[in-house]
C-alpha cells in the first residue's frame, strides 16, 4: 500500500529559489541573509554556484554561543556550516525524501540538479519539515 505522500514529487512541494552564500562570506552577511530573506536555513555554494554545505539557525547558534563579538566576526560560512549536505533530486518521491528525513534525524533537504561529469550538485530548491507539514495536511483535509 502506498503512502500518503507517494504520488508526488519532490519538485512540486519544494520551495524554490535558494538562499545563498558563498564559502568566504563572514558570519555577519550570513546572519544578513538569513534575516532579510526570513529563512532558518542557506546552502553555502562555492565560486561555481556548487552545494558546499548548509547552514541552519542551530548551526548559528551552535558557533556563536560563548564567543566575543571579536571571536565571532572572524567566522565564515565555511567555520559554521554543516558540510556534505544530503541533497536529493527533484524527480524524488516526497515519501522517500521524508524518509531520509527521518533516517538522518534532519529537518531539510538541499534539492539539487546535476551538472556535467565531475563538478558537484547546484541547488535548486529546500524541501523543509514544514513543507511536509503542509503537505499533509493539505491531504488529510482533502483539499
Amino acid at each position: 500500500m502506498p503512502g500518503l505522500l507517494s504520488a508526488y514529487r519532490v519538485r512540486e512541494v519544494m520551495t524554490r529559489g535558494v538562499v545563498t552564500v558563498h564559502f568566504t562570506s563572514g558570519v555577519g552577511e550570513v546572519l544578513r541573509e538569513m534575516v532579510e530573506n526570513d529563512v532558518t536555513a542557506v546552502v553555502v555554494v562555492n565560486s561555481d554556484g556548487e552545494t558546499m554545505g548548509v547552514i541552519s539557525s542551530v548551526d548559528i547558534m551552535r558557533k556563536l554561543a560563548g564567543r566575543s563579538r571579536e571571536e565571532a566576526s572572524a567566522l565564515s560560512a565555511e567555520d559554521i556550516m554543516t558540510p556534505h549536505t544530503i541533497a536529493i533530486s527533484p524527480e524524488s518521491s516526497v515519501e522517500e525524501a521524508a524518509q531520509v528525513m527521518l533516517e538522518r534525524g534532519i529537518h531539510r533537504l538541499v534539492i539539487t540538479q546535476e551538472k556535467p561529469f565531475g563538478s558537484l550538485p547546484v541547488p535548486v530548491g529546500i524541501l523543509s519539515a514544514t513543507d511536509l507539514v503542509k503537505l499533509y495536511h493539505t491531504e488529510l483535509a482533502g483539499e
